[in-house]
């Protein structure tokens, strides 16, 4: 009997080991046709934490031998777990005159336009919390507008309460009759240049500014990558499936996030492939920022990243999830930059103005 547990512990090892090192593939392979891949990467987490139980189960049975197939799983995938549960108990240094970059980056959630029970996310809400953090650039995507004058969610009303920001730029990729969405970009900073870079006719898109630093020119880039595109009603049947687990609920949900999954990876694979390669053709030294809606064991965050820092991962800590929701807490919201610079000190700030929390970074420029 004792045989057959050991067998069957061994066995679980194994495939969970075999589930990380797909997980690490998936950051190199195209999910288009092998999605299962990126599943991995999804489940990288988890995959992780399963290895670290079987290690310390096998130091304590002092099965000795067997727990380097979690060690050598976790050597192979080191940086993969460094980007996933980055620790950094020292803080950087900086010299007195070294000039930095305060950056946020912000899926704000259309100001809960969406939202089942709409909130002043305005006034006393979202906003208020980004001129308390006053960041020097901040980043939005979601950013919704009305059209009409007498409502306060209108383009001049927010660039009125975000008047310590006295440069931005806003691109709205979708327009309906009373309302515009899109990404924006505000700064404290001159704003000397900007542009697009569409990915299809739909909503999703890239936009960049050209900011002027202390005579030091930057490129920002602000992203809003391809979602799943789970609904309310689809959200709501996967918290009824946690809840209350049936066969039949299991095999629906799973067919509708399979679904929808495959294709939103297809499609961000398509669309990081074009950021990639407009960050490479920048002028100038970049600081990349925005809503992934990937994890960073995938091809998204991978071929986006390229030789980029990626700002959390290099000197903040914890698992860092950027979505709120208890369901998908996944770190999907990255702040970037040029291996010229250097990443001071990076947190994610755990409130609840929307269903993403903001990313906060502060760069050294040299």
């Amino acid at each position: 009997m004792k045989m057959i547990v050991k067998i069957i512990l061994l066995t679980l090892n194994v495939l969970f080991a075999i589930g990380m090192l797909m997980g690490k593939a998936a950051t190199i392979v195209e999910p288009l046709h092998l999605p299962v891949f990126a599943y991995c990467g999804l489940a990288f987490p988890f995959f992780l934490l399963a290895n670290i139980g079987f290690l310390v189960f096998w130091l304590i049975t002092g099965r000795w031998k067997w727990t380097l197939i979690s060690l050598v799983t976790a050597l192979i995938c080191i940086n993969n777990i460094g980007n996933t549960f980055p620790i950094h108990i020292l803080k950087h240094t900086l010299s007195p005159n070294t000039p930095t970059l305060t950056v946020m980056s912000y899926n704000i959630d259309a100001f809960g336009q969406y939202a089942p029970v709409k909130e002043d996310r305005i006034g006393g809400g979202l906003l208020s919390y980004v001129n308390e953090k006053s960041p020097d650039v901040v980043c939005f995507q979601e950013f919704y507008v009305y059209k009409h004058s007498n409502n306060k969610v209108t383009e001049n009303n927010i660039v009125h309460l975000l008047s310590n920001f006295p440069y931005h730029y806003i691109h709205y990729s979708v327009h309906a009759e009373s309302s515009a969405e899109g990404l924006a970009i505000f700064s404290k900073y001159p704003i000397v240049n900007h542009g697009v870079c569409r990915f299809s006719k739909g909503y999703y898109s890239t936009i960049f500014a050209d900011i002027r630093v202390n005579g030091k020119m930057i490129r920002v880039f602000d992203h809003h990558m391809e979602s799943n595109k789970f609904s309310l009603k689809d959200r709501k049947h996967y918290a009824d499936l946690v809840s209350d687990f049936s066969a039949e609920q299991f095999h629906n949900v799973a067919l509708t996030f399979s679904t929808k999954m495959n294709e939103a990876y297809g499609l961000r694979a398509k669309q990081s492939d074009t950021v990639a390669t407009v960050i490479k053709d920048s002028p100038y030294p970049v600081i990349v920022c925005g809503d992934f809606n990937d994890v960073p064991v995938s091809y998204t965050y991978t071929t986006i990243k390229g030789k980029l820092i990626d700002s959390f991962a290099a000197v903040g800590s914890g698992y860092g999830n950027t979505y709120s929701s208890k369901y998908f807490p996944f770190r999907i919201d990255y702040i970037f930059c040029s291996p010229s610079f250097h990443p001071v000190w990076s947190h994610v700030d755990k409130v609840h103005h929307s269903d993403h929390y903001p990313i906060m970074s502060e760069i050294a420029l040299q």
